[in-house]
Formats: structure tokens, sequence, C-alpha cells
């Protein structure tokens, strides 16, 4: 047994003591004993750590649980092994860790490039078909739980220079473009809708449990587009604007312009203003939005219409004309002089006075 102490002479024990009997060194901050091996047994160059319950360094009764071989250059553990497959720093790569295929036989001069790169200068993650960098940010900086996609240009992830392009929002399942948003709005597909894609109002508040019916289905097994709304319209000028609502019966003013219909059957009519009470055009034709003075005129299709019964009431499936009190039809009584100035086709009923009534509008 070999006792070392230090210089100011012997103590009650010594800083460092080899002990012969069971081969442990045991120093006043340490203790390498039946834990430790560092070479021996035919495994010079490599130190191998024991768990704490191991017996023998010579004949130990169990693998150690980590072994650092000085051969290879390997570090393997019970639970895993760092050998030719993974470089940590070194060779001008400080602060990177490489990942190899496992058919690479060296760190030092690897027989190909690294299948995976974790770059500590860029915070870049490079692999062979993929480059994680400034363009990608997963969580972090108050946005746990979602993916956010930058343009090329973006030079930080902590402070990029813009906007994701693409952000995937994990609190809301929204996607959300610099041109583009998918949340409640948009389901492609899901809840037994396999194949189809659903346009919800903006109204919506859920994917999976609409709180209505989508505005626009495109069913994939039948190549139908649904559409909840009722009639077909189209944008045209507007006369005077102030004088036209929803429901307004309109006629051609001068050029394309359109005004409000002021004569019993007026060949000049167009149709009836769109979106009073609970219809609203399906599709909306030539719609022009640098156009101030324009609104939809429902062309065919259902629209609830002003109407008048003061001379004779309305029943349904009576066709209606223009009358003479403005923006209002009445049932047309004259076949003769009704020809080119029919609206459409009563879809309810008015006794008499004015109202408005749903109208299957074909023009005739």
């Amino acid at each position: 047994m070999v006792v070392v102490y230090w210089s100011g002479g012997p103590v009650s024990s010594g800083s460092l003591r080899l002990n012969g009997e069971d081969g442990s060194i045991i120093g006043q901050r340490f203790r390498l004993s039946s834990s430790l091996r560092i070479g021996a047994n035919g495994n010079d160059g490599d130190i191998l750590l024991f768990r704490g319950n191991n017996t023998s360094i010579e004949t130990p009764t169990e693998d150690p649980s980590i072994r650092l071989d000085g051969q290879s250059g390997s570090i393997i553990g019970q639970r895993f092994r760092l050998s030719s497959s993974l470089r940590i720093g070194a060779n001008g790569n400080d602060g990177d860790i490489l990942l190899f295929r496992g058919n690479n036989t060296s760190i030092e001069t690897p027989t190909e490039d690294p299948s995976i790169r974790l770059d500590g200068q860029s915070g870049s993650i490079i692999g062979q078909r993929f480059r994680l960098s400034s363009s990608l940010r997963i969580g972090a900086n108050g946005n746990d739980g979602d993916i956010l996609l930058f343009r090329g240009n973006n030079t930080s992830i902590e402070t990029p220079t813009e906007d994701p392009s693409i952000r995937l929002d994990g609190q809301s399942g929204s996607i959300i473009g610099q041109r583009f948003r998918l949340s409640s709005s948009l389901r492609i597909g899901a809840n037994g809708n396999d194949g189809d894609i659903s346009l919800f109002r903006g109204s919506n508040t859920s994917i999976e449990t609409p709180s209505e019916e989508p505005s626009i289905r495109l069913n994939g097994d039948t190549g139908d587009i649904i559409l909840q709304n009722a009639d077909c319209a189209e944008d045209f000028e507007i006369e005077i604007l102030e004088a036209a609502e929803p429901g307004t019966v309109m006629v051609i003013s001068d050029g394309s312009r359109l005004r409000v219909s002021s004569q019993a059957y007026d060949r000049r009519v167009v149709g009836v203003i769109a979106g009073a009470g609970q219809f609203r055009p399906g599709i909306i034709l030539g719609r022009n939005r640098g156009t101030k003075n324009s609104l939809p005129i429902a062309l065919m299709g259902r629209v609830n219409c002003k109407v008048e019964a003061d001379n004779i009431s309305i029943k349904v499936g009576d066709l209606l004309t223009t009358s003479s009190i403005p923006g209002h039809a009445m049932k047309a009584q004259y076949p003769e002089k009704a020809f080119g100035s029919v609206i459409g086709k009563a879809l309810g009923e008015l006794d008499s006075g004015k109202g408005l009534i749903p109208v299957l509008v074909a023009l005739q």
C-alpha cells in the first residue's frame, strides 16, 4: 500500500491512497475502485465504467455501463453506441454534431458526407435530403406547438427579418400563409368526408364540429359542386346607388348601367338585386372590386323580390313583370304585353298591398 501526504507532513489520513488489496485509488475528493478500470485485461487504452454494485475490476460481475475504446475512438454504453456513426466537433467542426450511416468506417476521415449535421454556428440541421436552418422554426419564443417556415433569405430564427411565409399553428390547427389562411374556414376530407373540400364562412369556429353547413362543398365522389346559396348573379353598375336595395327590380338605363324599374311591362327588365331576406347569391359573375357603384343582380335562381298586389293578388306559379311602382313586380295579367318583360315565377303569395316574396328568376 502506498500513502501520499501533503508537503506539510503526515496528517490523520493520506491525501492519496493506493490500496493493493482491492485495487482502489482513494483521494480526498474521489474514489476509483470497482466502478472504474483503465486498461488491463487486454483493454489497454480503454476506460471502462461500471455500476456502483460491481464488486471486482479483475472479474466484473457485469458488462461496463460505459466503455471508451481507445482503439476505435468509440464510446459504447448499454443504451447507446457512439463510434464511427457520430462525431462531435473536431476537424474544424467545433460546436457541430455529425451523424453518419452505419457503414462509415472512420470519424477522422469519413468515407462519405454525414447523413445529418447539426451546425452549432448557424443553428442549422442539414440532412442529405433536407436542410433546416433559418428557414424553419419549431416552437420557441412564445410559439410552442407551432412550426414556422421562412423564405430562404431569412437570416435568423430568433429575430426573423420578416414574417413566416407559412405558419402551422398547433393551438388552433390553422395553416396560415402570406397569401392564404386554412383554419376553421376550410376542411379537406375527414369526418366521413374523405375526398371532399368544404368551405365555411369566417364565423365558423370548428372544423371537427362545424357550427353551420359549408357554404361551398366539392364532393370528390360524385364530382358535384354544392352551393348553399340560391341564385346566380352578376355585378352591374348602378345609375343611382342610393335608390337600389336588395329585392329591387332593375332595368337597363342608358348604356350598360341599371336603374330602378318604374314602368309596367318594361322589356328592358334585367333582374332583381340579390341578397334580400334569407337568400344570397351562390355565384357572382363579373365581379370587379375596383368598381364602386356596382351590385349583384340575380339573373336566375331563387331570390326575394319586392312585389305589389294593389290591383290583383299574386298566387304561387304566377308570372311576374315590372310594375309602375318603382322597384316592384306585379302579376302579368296580359300575355300579349308580358312577352319580353317577364321577370320570373312567383314562389310565394301576396293577397294585397306590397311585400317581399320568393321568386324564381327566369327572364322571358
